[in-house]
């Protein structure tokens, strides 16, 4: 058994179409689909080796190249640049973080933690970056670029839009200059055939709408690399090393590409795919549910398209890549783990479905883990530079600052939902600190205002105040501390935090705080 390894960089946007957004518009998956691969290299196989059978199904060698899962095609995800270079995989659904943190600093792993053990200060939130890399105890978190585009759509013969076909649509594609790293699984005897395929042109067109400017990739046919796998000490997807990921308290299970089965009704399952595992392992289904203490399960729709038919696949309910399974008081051998990795579960496998991932983090050391955003120079993305005042700068500056302040006003209104005033202050008081505050706003966010209004509180009021007080001025003092640091880029044209900012959103704050006071002492 081999697993040959190989780089593939988009020249164009390429269209992975999901099943996400709107109706009139396709949204690319943030990766290439192993299946989008395996055509592309049946059209190649098949170009080189024309076949007098019309039927290719029974040929037994294209068969096992193709078809019956003794081939394998795995979903190619964002390639790490730099001094370390890593194939990303998707970010596990029982990961967390701080509701406040615009930048996670800490990564909480709810799989191996109870709520009640997580710090006070600490509001969790589900991390939404989409793919990670993990090096011991630190975890390094990736988003893949998108780029949008609108699109007419044109008369067939005319080659123009019209006022009966001339509807506008969007296409959300993988933007260009981006690395991924695909992966074949085989077996000795094709792994010739296979990297001669992958050798064969450094162009590969994959996905949707080629004639229209999209899915032009190169291979990087001097970086394929093949792999010899014999047993559990061999090369694994996760690249960490299976004895090391033996005789843990917990045993986890981690999906690490989309999972499709049938339950026992022939329905499409978006459970616990313990009677799989069972099958697997050599275990009892009944011992498997017995020790299974946790779940962090996500679902989503695939289909997909036949090129020899000229049709779409059916669309059908699947688990979600980073779908997580925690059970107790179970111990697997290195070959167990070997073979579940190896093999994978569930259908559609060639394609690269059903891909498990045995004990990734080390959760006995801790379920809490230093969390990094890469360097830009981990990217292989193509910086976009505008000419400087150019009407597109001033557009793109524009586009930057409204995007911080939505970022801004998501943070304000998660900071007042979990914020109360404390003490005993009544409504006139409370009407007399939104009236300043507005005013202060007005006044070029001038803060003195609020100072001098608290400085000069009568004895009655300054006792109400006096844990509300110290709570104000603290977020007048250091309103980085629930602001953060947030910073938008848009084609070289960046816009952050500055003083005047965390003035008026310290005001606003203190005006919505306080308007919520008000209001509950009215319900009260």
């Amino acid at each position: 058994m081999r697993a040959i390894t190989f780089e593939v960089r988009t020249e164009q946007p390429v269209l992975a179409t999901s099943f996400q957004g709107d109706p009139n518009s396709d949204v690319s998956y943030p990766y290439i689909p192993g299946g989008m691969i395996r055509g592309s290299l049946i059209g190649r196989y098949l170009k080189s080796n024309p076949s007098e059978n019309t039927d290719i199904i029974n040929d037994e060698k294209i068969r096992n190249l193709f078809f019956n899962g003794k081939t394998r095609y795995l979903n190619a995800y964002l390639f790490t640049k730099g001094l370390d270079q890593y194939r990303t995989l998707p970010t596990p659904l029982s990961w967390f973080k701080d509701k406040g943190d615009e930048i996670p600093k800490e990564i909480y792993d709810l799989s191996g933690i109870e709520l009640k053990e997580l710090p006070k200060d600490v509001s969790p939130k589900k991390l939404t970056d989409s793919f990670c890399t993990v090096s011991d105890r630190t975890i390094t978190t990736y988003n893949v670029n998108k780029r949008i585009n609108i699109h007419n759509q044109r008369h067939r013969s005319r080659g123009r839009s019209t006022e009966e076909t001339g509807e506008i649509f969007r296409y959300e594609a993988i933007d260009k200059g981006q690395t991924f790293q695909g992966i074949v699984l085989c077996d000795y005897t094709d792994t010739e055939i296979m990297e001669t395929l992958l050798q064969q042109d450094k162009n590969l067109w994959l996905g949707g709408s080629q004639s229209a400017g999209y899915g032009h990739t190169i291979i990087d046919i001097n970086n394929i690399k093949i792999h010899n796998i014999q047993n559990s000490k061999s090369w694994n997807e996760i690249e960490i090393k299976i004895d090391q990921r033996l005789n843990r308290k917990t045993l986890q299970i981690t999906l690490i590409s989309d999972l499709i089965f049938q339950n026992d009704y022939g329905q499409y399952g978006v459970e616990p795919p313990t009677k799989l595992l069972a099958e697997v392992l050599n275990l009892e289904e009944e011992q498997l549910k017995e020790h299974l203490r946790k779940s962090y399960i996500g679902n989503t729709i695939v289909g997909g398209f036949n090129r020899k038919w000229g049709l779409p696949l059916p669309q059908i309910q699947v688990l979600k890549a980073g779908s997580v399974f925690v059970f107790d008081n179970l111990q697997l051998s290195s070959e167990q783990i070997f073979n579940l990795e190896w093999q994978g579960l569930g259908e559609r496998r060639v394609e690269g479905f059903g891909r498990i991932a045995v004990n990734w983090l080390n959760l006995d050391k801790g379920a809490i883990f230093d969390c990094e955003k890469p360097n830009e120079d981990k990217y292989s993305r193509e910086a976009v530079k505008l000419e400087e005042n150019s009407a597109a700068a001033k557009l793109a500056k524009k586009m930057a600052q409204r995007l911080l302040r939505q970022k801004l006003d998501d943070l304000l209104m998660d900071q007042v939902g979990r914020t109360d005033l404390q003490g005993s202050i009544r409504n006139n008081q409370l009407s007399r600190l939104i009236i300043v505050a507005r005013q202060a706003l007005y006044e070029n966010c001038d803060l003195e205002l609020i100072k001098s209004l608290l400085d000069n509180l009568p004895s009655n009021s300054s006792k109400q105040f006096e844990k509300a007080e110290s709570q104000i001025r603290y977020w007048i003092e250091k309103p980085e501390n629930w602001l953060g640091s947030p910073t938008v880029n848009i084609a070289g044209e960046t816009c952050s935090l500055n003083e005047e900012l965390k003035k008026e959103y310290t005001l606003r704050l203190i005006m919505a705080v306080a308007k919520k006071a008000s209001k509950e002492n009215n319900n009260d």
